[in-house]
């Protein structure tokens, strides 16, 4: 009676398990959702600030020529259970430390995979679409850090895990077309150069913004592939306990049925 009674318990751990995975699936799909809407906005908050970065543009600094070790910002997952989005990311940025200075690295748990305490600022990470601006705003804070505050001989790289692989975005040098460089300079209440700055910084933000949302987007979608997954491996070790189970009953009946056999009185024989 014992395996029967360990079949039981594990279907039982399997029941818990599986609402676990569903609830952890269902919030993933909801933070999709909120990403889905957050990314929409964006698209139409950078299509606005490009205009503008090209309407300033002659009055924006021309960076200097010649090499550049860049500041880049390493986007991480906060939360767990999305594949090996932090390692992918790691690896990447391992791979070209010898072309980058400071690295910003954002998430406590990429944080961990680069114990580089010198040159590395670490950065709390966005749990989700909602805290996405807040996370931002301490990236571009610890911008000001004397180790990663880029200079006009350092450029700004944010890196992040997109679906095909890790990706990166140069976010300065501000990459103007010439047309538009060479473009009508708009009329402005306050100096050119000063409007030019502004524009700057706030397209500097959306574009750290606009990567962040789509590191989430990603990383949700990589957590409900792996919530799915496992989903569908406790279903199909749930079947096989639930096979191994009727099989026993069925021995077990088999068992009865030959012992009461067995026990039943011999015949009276007729006189």
């Amino acid at each position: 009676m014992t395996r029967p009674r360990d079949i039981e318990s594990r279907l039982g751990l399997f029941d818990d398990l599986s609402g676990i995975l569903n609830a952890m699936r269902s919030f993933a799909l909801a933070e999709l959702r909120r990403v889905g809407r957050h990314e929409a906005a964006q698209r139409a908050a950078d299509a606005a600030l490009a205009q503008a970065v090209a309407d300033v543009a002659p009055a924006l600094p021309q960076p200097p020529a010649g090499a550049r070790r860049d500041v880049w910002v390493l986007l991480g997952s906060v939360r767990g259970f999305c594949g090996s989005y932090n390692e992918d990311v790691a690896r990447h940025f391992r791979q070209r430390r010898a072309a980058i200075g400071t690295a910003i690295v954002v998430g406590e748990r990429l944080g961990a995979l680069l114990a580089e305490p010198d040159d590395v600022v670490r950065v709390a990470g966005a749990v989700g679409a909602a805290d996405a601006a807040d996370t931002i705003e301490r990236i571009v804070r610890a911008l000001d850090d004397p180790r990663a505050r880029p200079d006009p001989a350092q450029g700004l790289v944010i890196c992040w895990r997109d679906e095909g692989g890790v990706a990166e975005r140069r976010i300065l040098p501000i990459d103007v077309p010439a047309q538009a460089a060479a473009g009508n300079r708009p009329v402005t209440f306050a100096p050119l150069p000063q409007v030019a700055a502004g524009v700057a910084r706030h397209y500097v933000f959306h574009r750290l913004l606009s990567s962040l949302v789509g590191a989430l987007r990603v990383e949700n979608q990589m957590r409900l592939l792996l919530m799915e997954n496992a989903l569908r491996h406790i279903e199909r070790k749930r079947e096989d306990l639930r096979r191994s189970r009727n099989q026993l009953r069925q021995e077990e009946i088999i068992e009865e049925i030959e012992l009461v056999g067995e026990r039943r009185p011999p015949a009276e024989s007729e006189p």
